[in-house]
């Protein structure tokens, strides 16, 4: 089975806006407000952002990292279409939506030890917490599909 993933990445945190930060070498921040809906995509060495208002370009080798922050939007009321997972991701936890009865979601640290593995229930929210971790960068992997998350 492959799974279609949407991520939408936030700090559970109160009354802020949710947004996309792009990181520059140079200390730069460049900010851009969710609700513009930004599309992150990578050609010819250049990182594009495109809202619904502009579209911008970044060089690759002047992009330190681009990450997501702001209030988890309350999802009850999204519908997800069939096969669609959504994945949030907080300071210390993270949590999937529309995963099928019994999917494995794993949690390995950088060097490939197996530090956690929680099971879904069907039409519930999954939620695992990383709190008794340290800060670092982990890989999460949810059936064919796997990526990192990064604790700050």
């Amino acid at each position: 089975m492959t799974l279609l993933l949407t991520m939408t990445i936030g700090l559970w945190a109160q009354n802020t806006t949710q947004r996309l930060v792009v990181w520059q070498k140079n200390g730069e921040k460049v900010y851009f407000d969710l609700a513009e809906e930004p599309k992150t995509t990578f050609e010819d060495g250049k990182l594009v952002i495109k809202t619904t208002k502009t579209t911008v370009y970044y060089h690759l080798e002047n992009v330190l990292r681009y990450t997501y922050e702001g209030e988890i939007p309350n999802v009850d009321g999204m519908k997800l279409k069939p096969g669609e997972i959504r994945f949030f991701q907080g300071k210390d936890k993270m949590a999937f939506d529309g995963l099928p009865n019994g999917q494995n979601i794993s949690v390995y640290s950088l060097d490939g030890k197996l530090l956690k593995t929680q099971t879904s229930h069907s039409g519930q929210q999954t939620v695992i917490s990383l709190a008794s971790y340290p800060t670092g960068t982990y890989i999460v992997k949810v059936g064919d599909a796997t990526y990192k998350f990064q604790k700050q």
